[in-house]
């Protein structure tokens, strides 16, 4: 194992969780797995929408933090770790509906804008990325927004937009007076942003006829270049 995937502790896990995905993994009879832990989204209020997934041993990428809980692995890219980093895994029946809950620290639930997808490995994509981590998501964060690139097909950068921005009503101002202003800026290999976000899905807009404010509103990165 390298240094960049040495062990370290990123989650507490309790035994009976430990217990519960140990028994998962024996009833796949596929020999040794390993558990990968993914971020799909941020959920309202706080914390991600997570993802554990059985994997075999050698999914092990050389950016990768690991995690050894004595019976399995868990894997983690950078990212993820640094998010979800002093979060408790539990498993208990009784009092959750599916068993599995996840408990994220304060510091966590606070900052939406602090999760940044990092596994790209082409040029462009890298570089859209940097343009949303530097310049997009610190200007909308201030909404409760947050922006995450999903795919690079051909010359169009694929983003999904969550948080306040989910279901905002000022949400396609921000994509065309923003988000695609910035991109197509800095990125010229990229022709269109295209949004792929479920907006109907939106629990916390920023902006919402019931919840006030004013639709024609500049987007909140229109002064940024």
């Amino acid at each position: 194992m390298s240094d960049s995937t040495k062990t370290q502790s990123v989650i507490a896990i309790t035994d009976s969780a430990i217990g519960k995905i140990r028994e998962l993994i024996d009833s796949r009879e596929r020999g040794e797995l390993a558990v990968r832990v993914v971020l799909r989204g941020r959920l309202p209020g706080g914390g991600f929408q997570s993802e554990f997934k059985f994997v075999g041993r050698d999914d092990l990428k050389p950016s990768d933090v690991v995690q050894d809980t004595g019976k399995f692995k868990l894997y983690f890219d950078r990212g993820c770790a640094a998010s979800i980093r002093g979060a408790t895994v539990d498993f208990d029946e009784r009092r959750y509906p599916t068993g599995f809950h996840i408990e994220y620290p304060p510091q966590i639930a606070a900052n939406p804008a602090s999760w940044k997808h990092k596994e790209w490995a082409e040029p462009v994509a890298i570089a859209v990325q940097n343009v949303i981590d530097e310049h997009i998501n610190p200007g909308i964060a201030a909404h409760g927004g947050w922006v995450m690139l999903q795919d690079v097909i051909d010359d169009a950068a694929i983003v999904e937009m969550g948080g306040g921005c989910q279901g905002c009503g000022l949400s396609e101002v921000t994509l065309r007076q923003g988000i695609e202003r910035l991109i197509l800026q800095h990125v010229p290999e990229i022709r269109a942003v295209i949004d792929h976000t479920e907006h109907e899905a939106g629990t916390n807009p920023y902006y919402s006829p019931a919840k006030g404010g004013d639709p024609e509103a500049d987007s909140p990165l229109a002064g940024e270049e």
